[in-house]
């Protein structure tokens, strides 16, 4: 019965300074952890729309995006949108400037098939929304569609493209809000 006792005693205090040790890398590196991911927030914004010199966050719960400015001007925004992908969710980012034109897509996330859906993130995809201000609809979808999808990924072609449309769609009812 003692044998059990000590190896119990010897397992809690394992266990102890395990989540001890954990608890205070988690202190030590919180701080690096939000600054590294508001460097990376800030050079997707960027890419998003270069011209931009600082950016403001708008956040109504559900509808989020970004204010570009340069100066005191406001030259664009930067909005999140989401289509239903083949493999989930598939979120973008889209920098649209002050004449509602597309600067760029980026994916933020998705789980698309590799090698097949996935090609939705690559340039040649992507820059077909470039200058465009939709509304956009893909080839195969309808005669006046001018987005080429990606061969054999017709749903993540479609969840891109609608989510851009989304995009546009809110920038326009926010510009006029704040224009």
């Amino acid at each position: 019965m003692r044998e059990v006792v000590d190896f119990a005693m010897r397992l809690f205090i394992i266990c102890v300074l395990s989540a001890g040790s954990l608890s205070w890398v988690y202190e030590v590196t919180a701080t690096r952890i939000q600054e590294n991911q508001k460097k990376l927030k800030l050079e997707l914004l960027k890419k998003a729309l270069p011209a931009a010199e600082r950016f403001e966050t708008v956040d109504q719960g559900e509808i989020r995006y970004e204010w570009a400015y340069r100066g005191q001007d406001r030259i664009g925004g930067v909005f999140y949108a989401e289509g239903k992908g083949y493999g989930g969710p598939v979120q973008v980012m889209v920098g649209i400037d002050q004449e509602g034109k597309v600067v760029e897509v980026l994916l933020l996330s998705h789980k698309e098939t590799p090698g097949l859906g996935t090609k939705v993130a690559d340039e040649g995809f992507r820059s077909q929304f470039r200058g465009g201000s939709g509304p956009f609809l893909l080839k195969k979808d309808s005669p006046s569609g001018k987005v080429d999808g990606v061969a054999s990924a017709t749903i993540s072609s479609r969840a891109v493209t609608q989510s851009v449309d989304n995009a546009l769609e809110l920038f326009h009812k926010e510009w006029g809000k704040h224009g």
